[in-house]
């Protein structure tokens, strides 16, 4: 080109058309960004009253599949959605955390486009990876509060926050744990679900042993939790019950099949 001021300009040209052309979707995401889409808000609550007035009613079995740790793992997660969709005979889906890797709102509105192809509806704990960042204000947004519960035909799903080195806090809300394990209402079962076991390194020795402390405390056999990535059902420190979820990568679900006098499990491979 004989012009070389010509042809800078000419590049110039083209190198702001590219920015320029991408600067929404680096804006969009930005890791400090926790604006949530008013489709995507409060989607605990919203799902939750989807299961009334069903929920309300008296105790007659019913079956919830169980799943967590779907972050990185978003192909094994469409399976694992097309899989539970094959189905008919689930009353709703627990995730049980880590639904994102790095907490930003993309991967938030990922998880939230797979989630939501599930025909019921999904209640959603969080996970250690979901407060990276501005993830916990974001998971505010989006599902709600960190620590509930909620009622199912006299059954009390108590869903604990306990995430510690990604809050930056020493202690779980063992607080509010103790009292919501309170069988209040003479509820057939009180189960909690928390994404982090008591025995992982998040938690102090005196913390592992209080949580477990509260569970018999409170006539609790079954304790829930992800984090782990693969299958576990043991008796870790005598008389409770402690079942692992695994994750999408496994090809395998679980089932929680709540009967009037057992709580069954069930592992399926897909």
């Amino acid at each position: 080109m004989k012009n070389p001021n010509l042809y800078r300009t000419c590049l110039m040209a083209v190198f702001l058309v590219i920015i320029t052309s991408s600067c929404k979707e680096i804006i969009e995401y930005s890791p400090y960004q926790n604006i949530v889409e008013s489709k995507w808000q409060k989607q605990n609550l919203k799902n939750y009253n989807k299961l009334l007035p069903e929920a309300d009613e008296a105790f007659k079995p019913f079956r919830v599949a169980l799943i967590a740790d779907s972050h990185t793992y978003y192909d094994e997660f469409e399976k694992q959605v097309k899989y539970i969709n094959s189905r008919n005979d689930f009353d709703f889906v627990i995730h049980l955390g880590d639904v994102t890797l790095s907490a930003n709102a993309r991967e938030y509105n990922w998880y939230s486009d797979i989630m939501n192809k599930i025909k019921v509806p999904v209640i959603t704990i969080i996970g250690n990876h979901d407060c990276l960042g501005n993830g916990y204000s974001i998971y505010n947004e989006m599902f709600g509060e960190s620590n509930f519960f909620f009622r199912y035909r006299d059954v009390k799903f108590v869903m604990f926050d306990d995430i510690v080195w990604e809050k930056k806090v020493q202690d779980p809300d063992f607080e509010w744990f103790d009292e919501a394990l309170d069988n209040d209402d003479d509820y057939k079962y009180v189960i909690p679900f928390a994404h982090i076991p008591p025995w992982d390194d998040q938690f102090t020795i005196g913390n592992e042993y209080y949580y477990n402390q509260l569970l018999l405390d409170h006539n609790v056999n079954l304790s829930v939790h992800g984090h782990g990535h693969s299958f576990g059902y043991h008796q870790r420190y005598g008389e409770v019950n402690y079942l692992s979820i695994p994750a999408p990568i496994r090809d395998e679900l679980i089932i929680m099949d709540v009967q009037a006098d057992t709580i069954i499990i069930e592992r399926i491979e897909y």
